[in-house]
């Protein structure tokens, strides 16, 4: 913003672009963007919003049928990123990289997290006994 100030400053002193660009020791395209005030360094552009082709809603699918699959499987035994991106390679013919996957595949796991109901009681309400076997503790030394 002191730059955009600076610009704007020596603008109005009488000094062209390239004698500005010179003084500040900056790029003249730097100075152009602010020279006419158009373009101010606290508002932001938004981006191009460049779109992944390669990330289609039937890769997508996929991804999810893999993840829904892994449910009921042992830990050892899911998907990694990995495994559903050498998947698509293999099976989909997939084009993209292996890290446009590994992103998709954190985004929709974050998006999908494995839900449990904690188990709250009122006091009294309900209670946990342990049936176990204490013959251990008469034999140990302390307990002698």
């Amino acid at each position: 913003m002191d730059i955009y100030e600076k610009i704007r400053d020596f603008q109005k002193k009488g000094f062209g672009k390239k004698t500005t660009a010179k003084l500040l020791g900056i790029s003249k395209n730097t100075v152009k963007k602010y020279w006419d005030g158009a373009t101010v360094p606290w508002v932001r552009k938004e981006g191009s919003g460049s779109v992944s082709t390669v990330v289609t809603p039937e890769v997508v699918a996929f991804i999810n049928k893999c993840i829904e699959e892994d449910k009921d499987a042992p830990r050892k035994q899911r998907h990694t990123a990995r495994r559903i991106y050498d998947r698509l390679v293999s099976e989909k013919d997939f084009k993209g990289a292996e890290s446009t996957i590994r992103n998709e595949v954190a985004i929709i796991k974050k998006n999908n997290p494995n839900a449990f109901v904690p188990l709250s009681f009122m006091p009294g309400e309900a209670i946990q006994v342990d049936w176990g076997d204490a013959d251990r503790l008469n034999n140990h030394p302390l307990y002698l």
